[in-house]
């Protein structure tokens, strides 16, 4: 099944004679996709795209859904290409309706579009005429869909913030896929520069589609960035995305994680510490019901010493869900001082749901403070009855005791405003699978 899905997958995507994509094409037939066997991949079969069409195109396209507490809309993906909130650069041209999105973007922002021929051009200007740059080394099964991401020379969007950007800024992506959409994003942060920002994932019911996205971040010295993921696709969409955060010294990263939507999803998530004094706090939450399935692979690497790293992870599986997540610190030779935490906290709610967690440390350096650990459990039994016997209907004690499990990972959200529409858009995904 994988080696037609894979030559359905490659059929979909254009022609093209850039050395980069000809490179990844190349790779990815080498490589093929993932199997049981591929350990990454091994609790997230591929049987989910088997009735795929690559080629079916996208559905109609949906405004994006109120989200309180933001100053506004950066960018705005529908049918796989990106609608801008400003000008964009000389020499690129815009998709047609993106006039009527154009607007001043915020102090210290610069949006750029089609990242794939910026790079290219770097690239090539570095090497000679030949752009491998942003290839993995080695690549394997494992990294397949970057590779496909790659090869297809998708629209892509970069952001370049150049110092503080005041208030909450989001970035919009429709699910609206009904074959395979590919995008790439690109964030980099120069020294000092901060800014937050809110990666919403939304869409509609018939959108039955995969979408394979490659989202890339740099943080130079000294930049703070707050990412906050709301992923609230639509209940058929089937998406693999794959993050990957670098942080330069004195960096700081806090990353909110929201896994609500979608029928099938996968999401690799790579950050690495990479000089003294970068700081990473992930907080996540993943609340699924029905038969949804969603795989966090999430690697952490410390490759300098005197950074921190604490990582809080929570699961709530109903009805005939699975929740998968594989969490890997690793702390480098060298990186001496470093201090990481990796704690992951499961609810399941109901005998047929599945929970697999793996909190994982490899520690190559001396003096470090490291810990991790897993808790699987249910409802506090005692809780319940306390709340009953304070004449409140089962249903609501549990809803209300669920939303206080995954209340550790919202309360990372500062603004109260933001927090608030978050937990809305978290309960909205509970209260119907709480009765069993």
């Amino acid at each position: 099944m994988s080696d037609a899905l894979a030559e359905r997958l490659l059929a979909a995507l254009p022609e093209s004679s850039e050395p980069a994509a000809v490179e990844a094409r190349r790779r990815f037939v080498a490589a093929g996709l993932p199997t049981p066997k591929t350990e990454s991949w091994r609790y997230s079969s591929l049987r989910a795209l088997q009735t795929l069409n690559p080629v079916a195109g996208h559905a109609a396209a949906m405004a994006a859904p109120e989200l309180a507490g933001l100053g506004g809309t950066l960018a705005t993906l529908t049918a796989g290409d990106w609608v801008l909130i400003s000008d964009v650069p000389q020499g690129v041209s815009l998709s047609a309706g993106a006039s009527s999105r154009r607007k001043p973007a915020p102090v210290g922002a610069t949006l750029r579009r089609d990242l794939a021929a910026a790079v290219t051009a770097d690239a090539r200007s570095e090497d000679g005429g030949r752009d491998t740059r942003s290839l993995l080394p080695g690549s394997t099964a494992a990294d397949a869909f970057r590779l496909l991401n790659e090869a297809g020379l998708p629209a892509s969007l970069q952001i370049e913030v150049d110092g503080p950007v005041a208030g909450i800024w989001r970035l919009a992506l429709q699910h609206d896929a009904l074959g395979l959409s590919q995008t790439r994003i690109r964030l980099k942060l120069h020294k000092n520069a901060a800014i937050t920002l809110v990666e919403h994932w939304f869409g509609g019911d018939e959108a039955v589609g995969l979408s394979n996205v490659v989202f890339d971040i740099e943080l130079e010295a000294g930049a703070q960035l707050t990412l906050i993921r709301l992923q609230d696709m639509g209940a058929k969409a089937q998406a693999v995305q794959q993050t990957q955060i670098r942080c330069a010294d004195g960096a700081q990263v806090s990353l909110v994680v929201l896994e609500l939507g979608g029928l099938w999803s996968r999401h690799d998530l790579k950050l690495q510490l990479a000089a003294a004094g970068a700081t990473v706090h992930v907080h996540g939450l993943v609340a699924l019901q029905g038969r949804q399935h969603h795989d966090t692979q999430l690697a952490l690497t410390h490759a300098a010493g005197a950074a921190r790293s604490e990582t809080v992870w929570k699961a709530i599986a109903n009805a005939r869900s699975r929740s998968v997540f594989d969490g890997l610190i690793t702390v480098a030779p060298g990186a001496d001082q470093t201090e990481a935490h990796l704690k992951t906290a499961n609810l399941l709610l109901s005998a047929h749901a599945e929970i697999d967690t793996k909190p994982e440390l490899v520690i190559e350096a001396d003096e470090v403070v490291c810990s991790h650990g897993a808790t699987v459990g249910q409802l506090d039994d005692r809780a319940l009855f306390y709340l009953r016997s304070r004449g409140i209907p089962m249903a609501l004690a549990r809803q209300m005791l669920t939303l206080a499990f995954g209340g550790e990972v919202l309360s990372a959200v500062a603004d109260e405003t933001l927090r608030a529409a978050l937990a809305e858009r978290v309960a909205v995904h509970l209260p119907q699978g709480l009765v069993d």
